[in-house]
């Protein structure tokens, strides 16, 4: 696995088992300015897109331990809508065929040129952006920015308005401390007599209606709160 992350970059998963061309791609890539995980077989891709949060997928068909229809039949049972670019030496049509209607996006035939890959990948983050730029999902949670509509595991959540505002401002930190002071201002439109107690309190209730999904609320040295992503194991 190499492992190349900036906040601010796209964050793409490569699933490629080809040590040659995987090098190239994510060199290539890193110098367009995208973040970039490598991993060489598919099982391990397919625990990293279930534990972390990509923007596109780049995926081999032939891989070891897992192959590329698998791989997106799994992502797509999971309710990932992360898009997927399939890169393969196969021209067969019928693989084609079939690796768009599991749920691939695109479809690009080895040996290809960079540019058109890039190309293709800035395609689909816009495809994305304009699609569902009010969608918000990590792990079992989805948010609906929008329509103000929180889901777990496909199910409405029945959030007061209130609710709803400490999660959105919760997921937009996503793994990083947010304060109760942050949390009161992000209340502030609603009244002006929320205090560090009324934080304590709907966070609670978040918690409780979370349920088991795998996104948690956890404390942080009573400094306030931050959202994370827990494994089920």
């Amino acid at each position: 696995r190499r492992s190349l992350n900036w906040t601010e970059s796209v964050r793409i998963l490569l699933v490629e088992d080809d040590v040659v061309l995987g090098d190239a791609l994510v060199q290539s890539l890193v110098n367009a300015t995208y973040a970039v995980d490598w991993f060489r077989n598919g099982k391990e891709g397919v625990l990293a897109v279930q534990s972390q949060s990509y923007d596109l997928v780049l995926l081999d068909l032939g891989l070891p331990f897992l192959n590329g229809f698998e791989f997106i039949k799994r992502l797509r049972n999971g309710k990932q809508a992360v898009p997927v670019i399939v890169l393969t030496a196969n021209d067969n049509s019928e693989d084609i065929v079939r690796a768009f209607d599991l749920g691939a996006d695109d479809y690009l035939i080895k040996p290809f040129k960079l540019p058109e890959l890039t190309a293709r990948i800035r395609a689909q983050i816009r495809r994305v952006s304009a699609h569902f730029s009010s969608k918000v999902s990590i792990g079992e949670l989805e948010l609906d920015t929008k329509e103000r509509l929180a889901f777990v595991k496909g199910e409405k959540l029945s959030l007061s308005p209130r609710e709803f505002s400490l999660l959105e401002t919760l997921s937009n930190k996503f793994g990083k401390l947010v304060t109760k002071d942050a949390l009161i201002e992000s209340l502030c439109n609603w009244d002006h007599d929320i205090g560090p107690n009324a934080i304590e309190v709907y966070v609670h209730r978040l918690r409780k209606k979370l349920g088991d999904c795998d996104v948690t609320i956890s404390n942080v040295r009573g400094l306030g709160y931050m959202m994370e992503q827990q494994s089920h194991g």
